[in-house]
């Protein structure tokens, strides 16, 4: 069974507007609040089946203003 890396770090850089994530086999990935937004599986975007799902724009200024955690292992971003 191949080791699936966990993230060790998570961190938030707003002015960029980047989410940072480095995980335990020191690999490192920075992803876009853009990105991030415009491909979530929340209901609002993918609808709740595939020809439901909706087309995302003017996302370009959107920051995260917040991260919980959830469980043992999720996070949860606002």
């Amino acid at each position: 069974m191949a080791n699936i890396p966990t993230p060790k770090e998570i961190k938030l850089h707003q002015k960029s507007r980047l989410l940072e994530i480095q995980f335990d086999d020191n690999t490192e990935c920075k992803l876009s609040c853009e990105m991030l937004r415009v491909y979530s599986p929340s209901a609002e975007v993918q609808g709740h089946s595939p020809v439901q799902a909706v087309l995302q724009i003017g996302k370009e200024d959107v920051n995260i203003v917040k991260i919980d955690t959830v469980g043992n292992y999720a996070i949860k971003i606002k």
